[in-house]
């Protein structure tokens, strides 16, 4: 039982959690949207930027908008832009008040399950202030990774009252903070089986024999055993929400997933192997973190010697797992929550991401705090050197997250930094000459766009912006070929098409352009700009009646095209004059 005295330590300790942590990632309220992503959750999205509204809200539960389904996300920043607008410091500041309150809940939550207040706390205070979860908290589209990692602790705390004291309201609370946290982020569809770790440890509800891991009896909370089977049964409402969530996010992400020939199974296991180990390696010594970890064939021998590290830890784990459960309930943690992202199915062109160690770290905390006080409980006489010792990692973890925080500053400084940490990052390239782009920086943005081609000359997208500003800064021949090889590429990109319909009717070609134009059209059939400036082509060249046909289309498509209305009424006048002629 817990005293009085422990419960008013330990709410003051998570208060004090959360102030620092608050304190730390306060300066986050200074920086801007971050180039990647935050126009299509925030700045771009006329859904979020509308508020909460009866079609905002149908919205967020149906679309499958940037490749997710996680409407739980969409409405929180929904109501950020209702009471902050669409100026970034408030949808920081929640980010930072969500990380915060989660660090303190994640502190209670320990404690509760463990009664051990100190590791408790240090294993919070950890997740509070490590540096690799600054691109979770700094970076606004990352809204999902905070939200869903406060459902998550409320979903383990209604857990622990179920498993403490029983009844069907404790494990409803459970799952439905459960169901709130996978339409928040599908990531959390492995809790089920954290759940099963915690059963092993620490509420001792599985006994397992290990190494052979063969499931024995478990304990309910009145103290008589019962199969291990009840347990699975128990999980059974956790699995099935799993599995939809798991189904729906492979349709939202279809369009999104390589296909098998452009990265092969062996190259995503040997990543998914490299990358276990690098979370890990940045876990303990979090050095060279970048937004972008570019995706690469990694050679044999990195594999296997992530393959044979991962074996032996494991191993040794296993080994004194039944006398120090914490270490297989940590270390599976850290395994398990990692699976969906370490891409067996490949979704985008990263390799691995500190944002994905958001969650899957709190189990390598688990390991370390317990594994700590389970070295004082042996050895007294080095309390004052290991209370020392954590003093000093959590404030060295401090000052490298504030260092980290730094580079947030602006969209310049985090994908500089991303190019100074890594090797051949061909995105983080193509990002930069975006970010030039947008500050009216052509010839910049040529420098990086042409760098990021020479690495990996597969990108359609960045072939298409190096040749739209070869183009705008004159050099039209160069523009053409890059605009051909992003069509090539991809021959549905529709404003490709669209863009070298231009290029090829300011050297003359204009069957060539005009069939460009076509195309482009054909793909975009009530695209207003394809329709508008194809009306136009065809009224220059005589061809009156096809022009009128064309902007009567655009005005069916938006009525208040004010463009479309004024090429109609030249294309009428010029259609009358011929007339009277």
């Amino acid at each position: 039982m817990n005293s009085p005295d422990r419960i008013s330590r330990v709410l003051l300790l998570c208060v004090t959690l959360a102030v620092l942590t608050a304190a730390l990632y306060g300066r986050a309220a200074e920086f801007p949207f971050f180039l990647l992503d935050d126009a299509d959750y925030v700045t771009d999205n006329s859904h979020v930027l509308s508020g909460l509204s009866a079609d905002s809200i149908r919205w967020a539960f149906t679309a499958f908008h940037s490749g997710n389904w996680h409407p739980v996300t969409w409405l929180s920043l929904m109501v950020d832009s209702q009471l902050f607008g669409i100026t970034p410091a408030g949808f920081h500041l929640v980010n930072v008040a969500l990380h915060a309150v989660t660090s303190a809940l994640l502190l209670f939550l320990l404690f509760t399950m463990t009664g051990a207040l100190w590791p408790s706390a240090f294993a919070a205070a950890c997740f509070a202030l490590h540096p690799l979860h600054v691109e979770s908290v700094a970076w606004i589209a990352e809204r999902k990774d905070v939200l869903s990692a406060l459902f998550l602790v409320l979903t383990l705390l209604g857990y622990h009252r179920y498993v403490r004291q029983g009844g069907r309201i404790n494990y409803l609370l459970s799952l439905f903070s459960f169901s709130l946290g996978l339409m928040a982020k599908p990531m959390l569809v492995t809790t089920p089986l954290l759940l099963l770790l915690l059963d092993y440890w620490p509420y001792y509800r599985l006994d397992i024999r290990l190494p052979g891991m063969a499931a024995d009896l478990v304990r309910t909370p009145d103290g008589r055993t019962t199969a291990t089977v009840r347990l699975l049964l128990e999980k059974g409402p956790f699995l099935l929400l799993a599995a939809a969530s798991s189904m729906v996010t492979l349709l939202a992400q279809k369009p999104a997933i390589s296909g098998l020939a452009q990265v092969p199974f062996s190259d995503r296991i040997a990543n998914a192997l490299w990358s276990l180990l690098m979370y890990l390696d940045k876990t303990v010594l979090p050095m060279d973190l970048a937004v972008i970890y570019p995706l690469a064939a990694l050679p044999l021998w990195k594999a296997g010697l992530a393959a044979v590290a991962l074996l032996v830890v494991s191993a040794l784990i296993f080994r004194y797992g039944a006398r120090h459960r914490y270490l297989v309930t940590g270390w599976l943690w850290f395994l398990i929550s990692l699976l969906p992202v370490l891409g067996f199915v490949q979704v985008g062109r990263q390799a691995m991401a500190d944002r994905y160690s958001y969650l899957p770290s709190i189990g390598l905390f688990i390991m370390a705090s317990w594994g700590g006080a389970e070295l004082l409980r042996r050895r007294p006489a080095l309390k004052r050197i290991a209370v020392g010792s954590a003093l000093v990692l959590l404030l060295l973890l401090s000052l490298v997250t504030r260092h980290q925080l730094g580079y947030w500053q602006t969209n310049e400084g985090v994908l500089t930094h991303a190019l100074q940490v890594t090797k051949n990052n061909h995105f983080a390239l193509y990002c930069l000459g975006m970010v030039y782009q947008q500050q009216e920086k052509p010839e910049q943005a040529i420098v990086e766009f042409r760098k990021s081609v020479a690495i990996e000359p597969r990108e359609p997208m960045v072939h298409f912006d190096l040749g739209y500003l070869l183009g705008n800064q004159g050099m039209t021949q160069e523009a053409i070929a890059h605009l051909q090889e992003a069509i090539a590429l991809d021959p549905g990109f529709a404003q490709a098409h669209f863009t070298l319909g231009i290029l090829l009717g300011k050297l003359g070609a204009s069957n060539d352009s005009i069939g460009e134009f076509y195309e482009a059209l054909r793909l975009e059939p009530d695209n207003p700009k394809f329709l508008n400036n194809l009306g136009v082509t065809l009224a220059q060249q005589g061809k009156v009646n096809d022009a009128i046909k064309l902007f009567t289309r655009a005005l069916q498509v938006n009525p208040d095209d004010e463009k479309a209305r004024k090429n109609m009424n030249i294309a009428l006048r010029q259609k009358n004059e011929a007339r009277g002629k």
